[in-house]
């Protein structure tokens, strides 16, 4: 009888010596609740893993999470370039090296005679990991970089694919993707139960009820399910850190962010259908409401919370004498297709670009005519 999904990730696992955790560049806290479940998790197991996003920082409100100081921000010592000398016929006596310019030069002395080109021969180790582990993450090319650094790693190393939406691409050798749970963190709840019950603790459920919660708007979304208060109920029993997670999510918004969003509110505007939605930020407006860029990502998602129906939202402002742009979608739309008129980075989810020598109206006018564009084409 064939193994169901549950099944074969529990012996691969079971078999793998370093696992790669990793979760798409513009990562939802979803995706870091997640990885950081399974990596408490592989730890109490025994296992070797280690977690990685491209360019990661922890956002001050997450910073509660248990282990979110482990995830490294670059995919790197993946290999080891293996020098190879026979010493079957002369023994090595001295052995040193140096570094001239851009050159490492290796110095052997042999007991007796002499080293021969032909005595040295080159390979690569095998790879550092020989398992990865994506979680809500739609395609391989949303982690960034590193797929394409790295392409033959991803192409010759089994890759376990976790999520819940409806647009995962199904890249893994073994995809775990459950489309009517709330969250990828429902779906690795039933993971780890399959696996070994005994594994879920404090601070493991404290990162799996932070996913769902934040992916619910705290159990707000229609999305709701009884399984998935069912999952709730079970992840507070083993003494899930409700009250923190809601004060860091919720209750700690910085006067910042606050002042940011009045502002994207007061300046609002859709097109006829709702569908889209976008708003416009001057310099001065950072200056006034003494914001950053990196408060944006929160004033996006609250566009999203709150604002029925809207499926892409775009962010038009002046940062730094140069008009940038932050495209952010739901449902089946793709950020890059929707803006590939202006050459944007990011991924399917999130798409920025900048529009130098451009006004903020003129610049408006380019996203929102241009949007409006390739949802039409993309709906008919």
């Amino acid at each position: 009888m064939a193994l169901n999904e549950i099944e074969q990730i529990k012996k691969v696992v079971e078999k793998s010596n370093h696992i790669l955790v990793v979760f798409r560049k513009d990562f939802s806290i979803d995706a870091l609740s997640s990885a950081l479940a399974l990596s408490l998790v592989f730890k109490k197991m025994g296992k070797l893993s280690d977690v990685i996003c491209q360019d990661f920082q922890c956002p001050k409100n997450l910073a509660f999470l248990p282990g979110n100081d482990q995830v490294k921000p670059q995919l790197q010592n993946l290999q080891k370039f293996v020098i190879a000398i026979d010493i079957k016929n002369d023994k090595v006596e001295n052995f040193s090296y140096d570094i001239t310019g851009d050159q490492l030069k290796i110095y052997l002395t042999p007991k007796s005679g002499s080293f021969s080109p032909d005595d040295v021969s080159t390979t690569n180790s095998d790879f550092k990991y020989d398992l990865i582990i994506t979680l809500d993450t739609p395609d391989l090319e949303s982690l960034g970089p590193m797929t394409t650094t790295f392409a033959d790693f991803f192409y010759n190393t089994t890759i376990i694919n976790i999520d819940h939406h409806p647009s995962n691409e199904h890249f893994g050798q073994i995809n775990l993707t459950n489309f009517n749970a709330v969250s990828t963190t429902e779906v690795l709840y039933k993971l780890i139960e399959a696996i070994d019950s005994s594994l879920l603790d404090k601070d493991v459920a404290t990162c799996l009820l932070t996913g769902m919660i934040t992916e619910t708007k705290s159990f707000k979304s229609a999305m709701v399910t009884p399984h998935t208060l069912e999952v709730a109920g079970k992840l507070l029993s083993l003494d899930a850190n409700r009250d923190t997670i809601i004060t860091s999510l919720y209750r700690s918004r910085s006067l910042a962010t606050m002042n940011l969003w009045g502002r994207v509110l007061a300046r609002l505007r859709n097109g006829p259908d709702r569908r889209l939605v976008w708003s416009l930020l001057s310099e001065n407006d950072f200056v006034e409401a003494r914001a950053e860029e990196a408060d944006l990502p929160d004033v996006i998602d609250e566009l999203i919370a709150f604002v029925p129906g809207v499926e892409v939202v775009a962010l038009i402002y002046h940062y730094k004498g140069t008009i940038r742009v932050i495209v952010q979608v739901l449902k089946s739309h793709n950020a890059i297709y929707l803006t590939k008129a202006f050459t944007p980075t990011g991924s399917k989810r999130v798409a920025t670009f900048d529009l130098p020598d451009t006004t903020l109206a003129e610049a408006e006018k380019k996203v929102t005519e241009q949007i409006k564009k390739q949802l039409g084409e993309q709906s008919s």
